[in-house]
């Protein structure tokens, strides 16, 4: 966990250095507003010069323009003499009392991490999108985002492998990739692998939440204590930390981003002081993290310039400025953002049911203000309407008294509407995105628009009263009496559902995890260190000589990564839809091979050589050895049976490989996963179709023969159910054994 702590910190200390030399030309009032969010800033130039960079060069080349970038802004702002009153106490203070406040949300944001020990990934559900970015920030750190891998059916000079799949789905649909390309940054900056540093690299983005919406606030014309209580709130948000347990890491980032670069656009285009080209880099920078915030953003932005009275054309030649310095800035990210929004199609993730669409109303609503995780059933509860009304009483307020209310108008006008639409639509998985993402934003305007009445009337109060005169004496006025104490208990208990809803969200955050037993089986742990160790070992520097059957999805896909630096070594049955390919094989029998649990082996005991909970390195050359592997995953379920078997989703092959000492037949030990009996069919070449009739859960041998010498072959497995039957045809490959 002090791995973690100190990744977190040390990310933070490098963005915050970014972003401060990146303020030093601004004017000291925008920088001493904007300074809280410097991490933030950081963040954002990051990923708009490496967009620009990223057309021919690779993170780590790219890394040298931004250090030169960076040099010529710090120039610029000494010779202009900014960098006198640089060091803003009042700044610097909310940059520090941001993260100090950030840091327990951070904590709960960790819990998985805490109970695992290290800061090695692990899943606290069933999502799998950490592969993806940790495959997307591999590849970028030494290519170019213009270079997509190239994936073949076997390992060639200078070719993709299985690991590079998720980088060439991003990169070919194309996905937006900013917040990949920080990570990339951050890893050759510290010199660390991906796989360690990923939990602490997303922990990092909501620890810059509370910043971000202090500088907001700021920007936007609010006491920078009412930015720091919406940073509470969107950052304590069950929403926002369960995005963190499903690993939606360039979402997290979005998230952080998106108060500041409301402001910064809204204080470019009303000019006041935010000059254009930083309100360009931080839309473009929004952009190139998380598109899927501009039928949301645009907008705003749309309304906050148009609705107006008056100062029309100024306005709008002022927001095209912005625009201009976006595209001009980052054209690559405009263009992928292009691209994305016009080619995102409903997949099968929307037959999925919608945490937030397919339940009661009431439970619906508490898992939006966060009473309960978004996947447990809920009871009534009667804060969650209390927390509601809250929430939307202050979006009203922000409507009719907040500062940029044209934004706000457009935000709702649209983003409303949107969410309508997907829920009526039954886009389930789409719609719970959807409302993800935009919730923060609406949090975000509830406080403040809470914020600028309770500001308000602290002001009223906090001012003299007005004298007394005795009525019809003559009396001199009372006393003057200062009423600063009231403003003060206003603010405070302005606090109260402040600190109520952070109680809540975080409970229900530490719910939503799996236990310690469910954690640590979806931890990349020792284990998969170790094989890296072995494969080292046994096939050098490029793994040649070595094949990997790995069948349960998690194991596959992190061993895989964790394996990406040796091109040698072969998949023979890996799951194409991450990994772009089902085999990654030449066919041949290589003399050692890495098995994991699903993998059906009888051996002589010498065929060992290195073990753990989860792998077996074995030498074919050293002993007899038989494998029975599921092969082509994609018609293979993804994890292991309590057993050690695997099961399949229908029809489905095994691939059988021996050591050359390993002679005669093999068995197969199958059985049905349905009650209800099944006919089996099974297949090999240079075996006569066998059929078991009435397969039940009871395991049965099916004997297949092999010739002499032959090494490999393939068996088809075919489960009819018997006609009427609900029953599912699964089968379960229990075993295999020798057949002297």
């Amino acid at each position: 966990m002090l791995q973690t702590v100190v990744l977190i910190a040390v990310s933070w200390l490098l963005l915050s250095l970014v972003g401060a030399v990146c303020l030093a030309p601004v004017s000291a009032e925008v920088r001493r507003k904007l300074l809280p969010a410097a991490p933030l800033v950081g963040a954002a130039f990051l990923v708009v010069v490496l967009h620009t960079t990223g057309v021919f060069f690779s993170v780590r080349a790219g890394l040298l323009g931004a250090a030169a970038v960076l040099v010529v802004l710090l120039v610029v702002g000494l010779r202009r003499g900014h960098l006198r009153s640089f060091a803003d106490r009042r700044g610097v203070a909310w940059l520090v009392l941001g993260v100090l406040v950030a840091v327990p949300l951070t904590a709960v944001a960790l819990a998985p991490t805490e109970v695992v020990g290290d800061s090695r990934v692990v899943s606290p559900n069933q999502s799998n999108d950490g592969v993806w970015y940790v495959s997307v920030s591999s590849w970028l750190t030494d290519h170019s985002i213009l270079d997509v891998p190239d994936i073949g059916t076997g390992p060639v000079v200078d070719g993709g492998v299985p690991a590079d799949g998720p980088a060439v789905s991003a990169l070919t649909f194309p996905m937006r990739v900013g917040q990949e390309l920080v990570q990339a940054s951050l890893n050759v900056v510290t010199g660390t692998s991906p796989i360690v540093t990923f939990t602490p690299w997303i922990a990092t983005w909501v620890l810059l939440v509370p910043g971000g919406c202090i500088a907001a606030a700021s920007v936007l014309g609010l006491r920078r204590l009412v930015g720091l209580a919406a940073g509470v709130v969107v950052a304590s948000s069950a929403l926002l930390i369960q995005q963190l347990y499903n690993q939606n890491a360039a979402s997290l980032l979005g998230i952080a981003l998106v108060p500041l670069v409301l402001a910064c656009v809204g204080s470019a285009v009303e000019r006041r002081g935010v000059p254009p080209v930083l309100a360009g880099l931080m839309l473009a920078s929004l952009l190139g993290t998380y598109s899927e915030y501009t039928p949301f953003v645009a907008p705003a932005l749309v309304a906050l310039t148009l609705l107006r009275r008056q100062g029309l054309k100024p306005a709008v030649g002022r927001a095209l400025a912005v625009v201009g310095w976006g595209v001009l800035l980052a054209p690559l990210a405009w263009w992928r953002a292009y691209q994305t929004l016009t080619g995102v199609r409903g997949g099968a993730t929307e037959t999925l049911p919608g945490a937030l669409l397919d339940a009661p109303f009431p439970v619906i609503v508490s898992r939006l203000v966060g009473v309960g995780p978004l996947g447990a059933a809920l009871d009534p509860s009667t804060l969650a309407p209390v927390l509601a009304v809250l929430v939307v009483v202050g979006a009203v307020l922000a409507l009719v008294s907040g500062p940029d209310r044209r934004t706000w108008l457009g935000f709702l006008a649209a983003g409303v509407p949107f969410i309508g639409y997907l829920s009526a639509s039954g886009l389930g998985y789409t719609q719970r995105r959807a409302l993800e993402i935009a919730v923060p934003v609406l949090l975000f305007m509830a406080v403040a628009g809470w914020g600028a009445l309770v500001t308000r009337l602290a002001r009223r109060l906090a001012r003299p009263a007005s004298p007394a005169v005795g009525r019809g004496t003559g009396d001199p006025a009372r006393p003057v009496r200062w009423r600063r104490p009231a403003a003060v208990a206003v603010v405070l208990v302005a606090f109260v559902p402040v600190l109520t809803w952070a109680g809540v969200n975080t409970r229900s955050s530490l719910a939503a995890y799996l236990t310690p037993v469910d954690l640590q089986a979806r931890h990349v742990d020792t284990d998969f260190s170790d094989a890296v160790g072995w494969v080292d070992e046994v096939g050098g520097a490029d793994g040649e000589g070595v094949s990997v059957v790995v069948p349960s999805f998690f194991e596959q896909q992190w061993l895989a990564l964790s394996l990406e630096g040796e091109p040698d070594v072969e998949y023979p049955s890996v799951r194409s839809d991450y990994f772009r390919t089902q085999s990654f094989w030449d066919g041949g029998v290589d003399r050692y091979w890495l098995v994991g649990v699903g993998v059906a082996v009888d051996a002589d005991p010498d065929a060992v050589v290195y073990s753990n909970d989860r792998f077996r390195l074995l030498d074919l050359d050293r002993a007899s050895v038989v494998m029975a592997i599921p092969f082509g995953l994609d018609t293979w379920n993804t994890g292991a049976r309590p057993d050690g078997g695997f099961t399949t989703l229908g029809d489905a092959d095994v691939l059988v490989v021996r050591s050359e000492q390993a002679t005669g037949d093999v068995a197969l030990t199958l059985r049905a996963e349905s009650a209800d009996p099944l006919d089996l069919t099974v297949a090999a070449p240079g075996n006569r179709p066998s059929t078991v009739e009435d397969l039940t859960p009871e395991p049965v041998t099916v004997d297949v023969a092999m010739r002499s010498g032959q090494q490999t072959t393939v068996i088809s497995l075919a489960a009819t159910t018997p006609p009427g039957s609900q029953a599912l045809n699964w089968i379960e490959m229990a075993g295999v054994e020798r057949v002297p």
